[in-house]
């Protein structure tokens, strides 16, 4: 076939389109994208106190737990003197490295007892055991969820190894989102770190961030 100059011209530029296009076509692919009332964080910088365990404090009381130990304890802040113990409703089981608690915005203490796959409510003040919520459909896996944050009107915001995956609760244990489920293999790659009712969710693995609130 015999080009003129100009058609031959018109033919090289529609031959870069086409290849632009696909390179924009595939990189939006690939690009994770935020879930209904969940927001993207597109820049990841892990914060230099994130950490797997972190201490919650309300008044002058603080919040830990013993994974050695298998409960959870209160402390005085200044003092250090042990202010209560518990053991949950029943006992808490903990296999592994996993054993997250989380003091929400409205100071309601909820426990993971991630070897019975639920999470359950501790009274901040004595330790008593309250209730527990478990998702309708139960984690999967041997111990979860590794990470959690209770959000006001009783949402959950979880982070579960094995399946990998970040989600959304309502209340009443029902699935409302899932932010992704392509987590890194790895737990120890997992952060969830609260600022009163926002949540950020860090995974080192993959370099991702998400917000929710």
């Amino acid at each position: 076939m015999k080009f003129f100059r100009r058609d031959f011209l018109f033919f090289i530029l529609g031959v870069l389109s086409l290849g632009l296009f696909g390179w924009i076509v595939r990189r939006t692919m690939r690009k994770p994208s935020a879930q209904a009332g969940d927001d993207l964080a597109n820049d990841f910088a892990l914060p230099e106190n994130a950490n797997h365990m972190p201490v919650y404090r309300l008044d002058d009381i603080e919040f830990r737990v013993d994974r050695q130990r298998k409960t959870v304890c209160a402390h005085h802040a200044e003092t250090g003197e042990l202010v209560w113990e518990s053991h949950g409703e029943e006992q808490f089981i903990v296999p592994g490295a996993a054993f997250p608690i989380d003091l929400s915005a409205v100071d309601e203490l909820w426990v993971a007892n991630v070897g019975r796959k639920r999470l359950e409510q501790l009274d901040p003040n004595t330790g008593a055991y309250i209730a527990f919520w478990e998702p309708k459909q139960a984690f999967g896996g041997c111990c979860n969820p590794v990470r959690f944050a209770a959000l006001s009107g009783g949402r959950f915001v979880t982070m579960e190894k094995g399946t990998r995956r970040v989600c959304v609760y309502l209340p009443s244990g029902e699935l409302e989102t899932v932010i992704s489920d392509a987590l890194s293999d790895s737990e120890f790659n997992y952060y969830l770190l609260r600022d009163g009712e926002t949540v950020n969710i860090y995974d080192a693995g993959v370099r991702q961030h998400w917000v929710v609130r």
